[in-house]
């Protein structure tokens, strides 16, 4: 689910003292889509019933009836419908507003799928990226497993300010995505217009210039996220590995200015 990898995609950053020299995260930061590599993450779809579908994505699994409904999912409700052979549409949605759209489109040979989705930002407008995937399993349909091939995200800056002297605050000024936290361990809510209800994440420094982070959903963390800065203070790694996969997403930002 695209849309949960973007969101998973909204970085938690982080250290522990509002002076830059300790604190070597805070900043404002752009993504280096050069360098970044969001490629490697893997789901399934499956027949689930009569015109229903079972889906895995991460540590969490779901399945939909295609009728068009709003139906319960880990992530609010999602309304499905078969536009025909090789497109499908899907709605998100979290206490009844709506997080999100996907379009899958099947390519002829059915090897390959690109999944368009579209996003609410800050301001109330949409915002579309989407995710190629190819085939590693099944043979034709949507059904089968498959992995992420190629990655547009539907943000590029984020804003990170201290929260006191042992915490952030994040910004995604983009979209709106945001939340404040300590490095204590413990689980800090984390909010937008494209979020489901239910996200955290939770952070401890692992050295002078890096950090360990967990980001849950509903309390199920569905990724380990490892933070760290260059020596130079210039360069922001991220690197994201998703529950119950493999290959991590390693997202590469440059600074653009320090909160001083």
């Amino acid at each position: 689910m695209p849309l949960k990898r973007a969101e998973v995609a909204a970085l938690a950053l982080a250290l522990a003292s509002s002076v830059y020299a300790a604190n070597p995260f805070i900043g404002k930061w752009k993504i280096d889509e050069a360098k970044s590599h969001l490629t490697g993450a893997t789901d399934s779809v499956a027949a689930a019933g009569p015109n229903t579908w079972s889906f895995q994505d991460g540590a969490f699994p779901w399945k939909v009836r295609a009728d068009g409904t709003d139906q319960p999912t880990a992530f609010g409700t999602t309304a499905m419908k078969v536009v025909n052979a090789t497109t499908w549409e899907f709605t998100y949605k979290s206490n009844g507003k709506t997080t999100g759209t996907e379009t899958w489109v099947l390519s002829a040979d059915g090897q390959s799928m690109k999944r368009t989705f579209s996003v609410p930002n800050a301001n109330g407008e949409m915002s579309s990226g989407f995710e190629t995937v190819k085939r590693t399993a099944g043979t034709s349909g949507f059904e089968g497993k498959w992995e992420a091939t190629e990655v547009k995200m539907t943000f590029t800056e984020v804003d990170v300010e201290p929260n006191g002297d042992d915490g952030v605050t994040l910004r995604l000024p983009e979209d709106g995505t945001h939340y404040s936290l300590k490095f204590d361990g413990k689980d800090y809510p984390e909010e937008g217009p494209r979020l489901p209800a239910g996200m955290t994440v939770s952070a401890k420094m692992t050295g002078p210039r890096t950090i360990r982070a967990v980001t849950k959903l509903n309390g199920t963390a569905f990724d380990t996220e490892d933070w760290e800065i260059s020596a130079d203070g210039q360069t922001f790694t991220y690197t994201q590995r998703d529950v119950g996969t493999t290959n991590p997403a390693v997202i590469v930002l440059r600074r653009l200015t320090d909160h001083r």
